[in-house]
């Protein structure tokens, strides 16, 4: 989960996402740029241009620790 909530349209911010292939499962942090908030989903748009909805909670502000890296190292 991400620590911080306070996202507007504009903002540069990082998610993580998953993927399942065969036998193993990678995780990946992926940066995108956010244009449109609607309801506690936010569209994001990547580097490839492409766009997804992702959670307001599930994202968090570009340069801070995101949920991968807190789950690996901690919250220090």
């Amino acid at each position: 989960e991400a620590t911080t909530n306070a996202l507007k349209v504009g903002d540069e911010v990082t998610y993580v996402a998953g993927r399942g292939t065969g036998h193993s499962v990678s995780f990946s942090v992926c940066e995108a740029k956010i244009v449109k908030i609607d309801s506690g989903v936010a569209v994001v748009k990547s580097r490839n241009d492409r766009c997804c909805m992702q959670p307001l909670s599930k994202l968090t502000r570009k340069g801070e620790r995101n949920a991968l890296t807190r789950a690996l190292l901690g919250e220090a």
